[in-house]
């Protein structure tokens, strides 16, 4: 909750000067000290970074380092600048042009996301050049929420300290630098369009819903009551959400107990909270590391980053997902790809076991990280008992590899499947005797199971996790899993739902991965609920027949069970 600050672009007027012979080395030496200075600027940034949210986050850094360190660049500029006699700035300025519109012409999707970066190092440049100050260097003297296009990596970390709570954004989805800083600080965000300079002008009441992806603008007096009681309750911005938990012990009414885990991309300041607290890893975005650098770390890279993980989290378990990316993003090593719908199209372990020493790199760093006993590997986007077989094949070679190079690892590790696709919700039952374990992703479960991008506003209604179909395939998934001995987790947004905490209690699912804000709330709902009376509220709902119907059901338990009227929402 705050008042929006409009930052606009930086708009940099330079003016073309000619320039005299002899102070041509004058003009190159005004570039590269204002090259020099930003690079010192962003290792400044980037160590405290490190120390805000670990090395592995502050790697995003090293994108813009080498971008206002790049001699070639700088020497394109300076041949400019001494060929035509003109200005540092103006010549820095057309050179960067030239480059930005060969990048905004490339098919490859990362090479144009580089723009933001390179956007980014050049209005700093500019402004040492010019002489002109940063916005950013003073501090907000009310709670402030930011809007704007994008804001920069470094932005982000120096307006977190400046008592901004919150940024409203046009580009730069989850994936992004940008995106990667802000939710490793635990900063709500949201990207679209608010119809800034209409609607939304500097100064304007603003109120961020991260829970429930809402923005509200111009809040009533009534609304900004409600989000202060809520606030209150949750104990303000999010990192204190667990900082002032005690303790996170979800056991049912009938002393069921029910593991929770925490859904991660990078290392950050939830770390310490969640080891304090007893809770382990349920799914470990690895793809992060990827989008860091924009390249494929390497299986040294790889392993030292899974063994510090593991060994910060034993003996909690930290369950590692191979790379779930698009076939776009392998493009510099199996050439360039374009699909009209990437989301259907050639990604996750499709990618992986044809990109297959991408795919044997990583198992390799995984495996070798194990040695410590607590990793688990979780494949994704599975739709074939065909894809386990092979990657499990894949897996038992690099084993026998290791044993020969004596080499030590987690000989029992467990490996599992991602049900996300209704094809390995409807073949379950085989593809959990080949597996030790279910992870069921329900985000993109509820998104193939409707034909309906949640992304997309005009297909949005569409994307609904109560439909009865989206209800059936999960529990299609858990039945299997436990009919093979195996356990289940549900780790997209629903498992951070408490209306639907009850249902995935009578369901049998044994543990729920979340984001880890999401925790101390989930867990204390969990201690209101009697695991007999779900199970039975769980036979009742896989009864309806619409999502209206579901929905209401849902509602209603969750209104029963804050009121703690005991039974009565089961019937």
């Amino acid at each position: 909750m705050g008042e929006a600050q409009v930052i606009r672009d930086h708009a940099f007027h330079v003016v073309r000067r000619s320039i005299p012979a002899g102070r041509v080395k004058n003009e190159i030496a005004r570039l590269r000290n204002a090259s020099q200075t930003t690079v010192e600027e962003l290792r400044t940034t980037r160590n405290k970074a490190a120390r805000a949210i670990g090395d592995s986050g502050a790697n995003i850094f090293d994108a813009q380092i080498m971008i206002a360190s790049d001699e070639e660049f700088l020497e394109s500029v300076i041949q400019r600048i001494s060929k035509e006699r003109i200005n540092a700035e103006y010549a820095y300025q057309e050179t960067l042009g030239d480059t930005i519109d060969r990048l905004e012409k490339s098919d490859d999707l990362y090479l144009r996301q580089m723009i933001h970066d390179i956007r980014a190092v050049s209005e700093r440049v500019l402004s040492l050049m010019l002489g002109v100050g940063q916005d950013d260097e003073n501090g907000f003297n009310r709670p402030t929420i930011l809007v704007g296009r994008i804001f920069s990596p470094g932005q982000v970390m120096a307006y977190a300290k400046r008592n901004v709570v919150g940024f409203l954004t046009e580009e730069g989805g989850p994936a992004s630098h940008m995106g990667l800083v802000i939710r490793s600080l635990g900063i709500p965000a949201a990207m679209g369009d608010f119809s800034v300079g209409e609607q939304l002008t500097t100064g304007t009441p603003v109120i961020i819903d991260g829970n429930k992806g809402d923005v509200i603008i111009n809040p009533d007096l009534e609304t900004r009551r409600n989000y202060r009681r809520i606030r209150a309750q949750k104990q303000s911005q999010p990192l204190n959400v667990l900082r002032q938990a005690r303790s996170i012990t979800p056991v049912c009414v009938d002393g069921r107990p029910i593991k929770l885990g925490a859904n991660l991309e990078i290392p950050g300041p939830f770390d310490d909270h969640l080891i304090r607290l007893g809770v382990g890893v349920g799914l470990y975005r690895t793809e992060f590391l990827y989008f860091a650098k924009q390249v494929f770390p390497d299986e040294e890279e790889q392993y030292l980053i899974y063994s510090r993980i593991a060994e910060k989290f034993h003996p909690l378990p930290v369950t590692l997902r191979t790379f779930d990316l698009g076939g776009d993003k392998y493009s510099d090593h199996l050439g360039k790809i374009r699909e009209d719908n990437p989301a259907l199209g050639w990604r996750g372990i499709r990618v992986a076991l044809d990109a297959t020493e991408l795919f044997r790199s990583q198992l390799r760093a995984m495996l070798r990280a194990s040695a410590s006993g607590n990793i688990r590997i979780l494949m994704p986007m599975v739709s074939d008992a065909s894809e386990i077989i092979a990657s499990m094949k894949l897996i038992e070679k690099i084993k026998r590899e290791l044993r020969r190079s004596k080499i030590q690892f987690d000989e029992d590790i467990p490996i599992g499947v991602m049900i996300e696709v209704p094809s390995a919700a409807l073949s379950a039952d085989y593809l959990a005797e080949l597996v030790d374990f279910f992870s069921i992703g329900t985000n993109d479960l509820v998104q193939y199971t409707m034909a309906a991008d949640r992304s997309n506003h005009r297909v949005s209604k569409y994307y609904n996790s109560a439909h009865p179909s989206v209800l059936k395939l999960i529990q299609m998934a858990v039945l299997a899993a436990h009919d093979n001995g195996i356990p289940v987790t549900i780790c997209g947004e629903m498992a951070g739902n408490k209306e639907m905490a009850p249902f995935f209690i009578g369901l049998g699912v044994d543990e729920l991965s979340m984001n880890p804000t999401l925790l101390p709330g989930v867990a204390d709902w969990i201690s209101r609920i009697n695991s007999i009376e779900a199970k039975r509220f769980a036979s009742r709902v896989m009864r309806l027949t619409t999502t209206e119907k579901v929905s209401r059901a849902f509602r209603e338990a969750y209104d029963y069970i804050k009121q703690q009227k005991k039974g009565s929402w089961i019937r």
